[in-house]
């Protein structure tokens, strides 16, 4: 996947992405998701644009594709202070129980 075409989605999330490409990309391409979301969480981030960021695109790829990206996220949990901290935003939803309950165990804290 292209780094150009990463930069641009995360370009757009952060002025506001009124058309949802990154929800879409959640959705529909939950790798060049994650990879946005890597790449947005290395930005200074306002505390509100961190709070749409866990309760939005990271919350989406975990309720859709979790099974997926679980191990993922534990291991970037482990190793990325800012991406645990990440974690504390993200909320059940409908995430499945056997996801939600590793997201619950590999994060520090909620917020």
């Amino acid at each position: 996947m292209a780094e150009q075409e990463i930069e641009s989605l995360v370009a757009i999330w952060l002025a506001g992405d009124e058309d949802g490409l990154m929800h879409d990309a959640c959705a529909d391409n939950p790798e060049r998701a994650w990879l946005a979301i890597g790449e947005t969480l290395k930005r200074d981030l306002t505390d509100d644009e961190k709070a749409l960021l866990a309760a939005g695109p990271l919350e989406n790829l975990l309720v859709w594709h979790g099974a997926a990206f679980i191990d993922r996220v534990e291991e970037e949990a482990r190793r990325n202070s800012r991406f645990n901290d990440l974690l504390g935003g993200v909320w059940r939803q409908s995430m499945p129980s056997e996801i939600w309950s590793r997201v619950e165990a590999a994060r520090l804290r909620i917020w």
